[in-house]
């Protein structure tokens, strides 16, 4: 009796493994999937490239200023380390206090600096994946795609699946 329901058991599992299989290889027949690399599209593309030679511009020119301002800084320090003893001390005072200042000037600087570095970068980012997104959604509905995901989501894909270099060419084309 045992042997019975084990070889029912093992019948059962078979079938269900075989109408599985066969669901799937249907079903995989019916959609269309595809897998992009986002990351990739936007550091490939043209427009991702411009978008970063901009923010290195905009960082250098950043840079530039406040390696100016560190440099008055340095200059102010070296002038009361050589009048130090020759002014009064009102005066040394007002030279530190003045320092000080420009020294908070300038941390403020480099903090605002970062932060405009920051939302200049959140914003090309945020307007390339806007645009990205509507080549992808483009392309899908053009090629009949059923869905077509993002690759960061994805553990494993076939590359027979990916579109990556397909996008970056299509999108390329449409910001020349």
């Amino acid at each position: 009796m045992k042997k019975i329901m084990v070889l029912g058991t093992m019948f059962f599992l078979f079938i269900a493994f075989i109408s599985v299989n066969m669901s799937a290889t249907s079903w995989a027949q019916e959609y269309k999937i595809g897998f992009v690399d986002l990351q990739l599209v936007i550091d490939s593309s043209a427009e991702g490239s411009r978008a970063q030679e901009q923010m290195k511009q905009k960082a250098d020119e950043l840079a530039t200023r406040a390696k100016a301002l560190k440099e008055e800084i340095q200059k102010m320090k070296d002038e009361y380390e050589k009048q130090s003893l020759a002014l009064t001390p009102e005066a040394r005072t007002e030279k530190r206090d003045e320092i000080a200042r420009k020294e908070l000037d300038y941390n403020r600087f480099v903090q605002d600096s970062q932060s405009e570095l920051r939302m200049i970068e959140q914003r090309a980012l945020k307007q390339l994946l806007e645009d990205v997104g509507r080549v992808v959604v483009e392309y899908g509905k053009t090629h009949n795609y059923t869905v077509i995901f993002e690759a960061g989501n994805i553990l494993y894909g076939s590359s027979a699946i990916e579109l990556t270099e397909e996008i970056i060419k299509v999108y390329n084309a449409r910001t020349q």
